[in-house]
C-alpha cells in the first residue's frame, strides 16, 4: 500500500508526455505557434487542471498537499471546484468550472479518475501570485469520485478500486432469451453515490449483525444498500437512512417480524454515526 511520500513526485516532468502517458490524444497541442517543436508550452492545454477522455477517463492534476490519509490507509482528496469557481474570474473561473463539470461527468459516466500529482507553490487565495509547479508525476493507480454532492459542488475522490459492491452494480446478465413481457409502472432511482458512501463506511461488515459480506468472484465483498425509511414512505435517499446490510438481514428488514425493531434499532445506529 503506498504512502503520502511513495506518491510525492521527485522530477519536473512536462505536462503534455504525461497526458500522453495517461492516453489522451495530444496531437492538437502542436497548433502553435513554433509549431510542434514547442507543442508543450501550448497555453490552451498545458496550464489545464482536467482533460476529459469520453467514455473512458477524467484526467486530473492535483497538488500533492491536498492528499489525505484515512485511519484505514485509504488516501482520499477533498475538493470543491464549484466554490472555487465562484472567488475567481477570467480562466481561473473556467478551469474551475470545467472541473467540476468533468466531476459531474465522471459520476453519471461512472468513470475512473487518472491523477497527474504536482508539487510546488500551490495558490489558495484568489489575491495570490499563480502557482507554480515544481515535479510532477502519473498515478499508475486509478482512482474514483466516492463522494460529490450536486448542490454543493464537495467533492472526494478516493485512490484505489472500488472494494465493495450492493445489489444495484450487478449487471444484468439473464444468460439466455427469457420471454419478454410487457410493463409499465414507476421506480426509484437511487443516487449512487449515496450507496457507494453507505458501502465505504460499512467496510464490508453488515451494519446489523456486523459479520462480513461474501466475496465475489471479482474480489469485491457484497453487501446490500438498504433504505431503513423506504423511498416509498418518503424516507430521504441520504447516508443517514441508508444501511449495508447482508442478504439474509435485508430481507429480515423488509419481512420478518421483527421489521419495527430493526428499522428503529438502524435509525438509532445511524443518527449516533452522524452526530455533531
Amino acid at each position: 500500500m503506498s504512502t503520502l511520500s511513495d506518491l510525492r513526485p521527485t522530477a519536473r516532468l512536462r505536462q503534455i508526455d504525461l497526458v500522453k502517458q495517461a492516453g489522451i490524444d495530444v496531437s492538437d497541442w502542436k497548433y502553435f505557434r513554433g509549431g510542434a517543436r514547442h507543442a508543450a508550452a501550448n497555453p490552451k492545454y498545458c496550464y489545464e487542471w482536467v482533460f476529459v477522455e469520453p467514455k473512458e477517463f477524467v484526467l486530473l492534476n492535483l497538488w500533492h498537499d491536498m492528499f489525505e490519509e484515512e485511519k484505514h490507509g485509504g488516501i482520499v482528496v477533498n475538493l470543491n471546484s464549484r466554490e472555487w469557481a465562484k472567488r475567481v474570474i477570467g480562466v481561473q473561473k473556467h478551469r474551475a468550472t470545467k472541473g467540476d463539470e468533468a466531476f459531474q461527468l465522471a459520476v453519471k459516466d461512472k468513470l475512473p479518475i487518472r491523477v497527474i500529482v504536482i508539487t510546488g507553490r500551490q495558490r489558495t487565495r484568489p489575491t495570490e501570485k499563480a502557482s507554480h509547479v515544481e515535479a510532477r508525476l502519473l498515478d499508475p493507480v486509478s482512482w474514483r469520485i466516492t463522494k460529490y454532492d450536486w448542490e454543493t459542488g464537495e467533492c472526494t475522490i478516493t485512490r484505489g478500486e472500488e472494494k465493495f459492491m450492493d445489489q444495484f452494480s450487478i449487471p444484468d446478465d439473464t444468460g439466455g432469451k427469457p420471454k419478454r413481457r410487457v410493463v409499465s409502472g414507476t421506480s426509484f432511482v437511487r443516487d449512487p453515490v449515496v450507496r457507494a458512501n453507505v458501502l465505504i463506511r460499512a467496510q464490508g461488515k453488515c451494519e446489523w449483525c456486523r459479520e462480513m459480506g461474501f466475496k465475489m468472484v471479482d474480489g469485491r465483498i457484497y453487501l446490500e444498500t438498504h433504505h431503513v425509511v423506504s423511498l416509498s414512505k418518503n424516507g430521504p435517499d441520504t447516508v443517514k437512512n441508508v444501511a449495508a446490510l447482508c442478504p439474509n438481514h435485508h430481507r429480515e428488514a423488509h419481512h420478518g417480524e421483527t421489521r419495527n425493531k430493526m428499522r428503529k434499532i438502524l435509525l438509532k445506529t445511524l443518527a449516533n454515526i452522524y452526530r455533531q
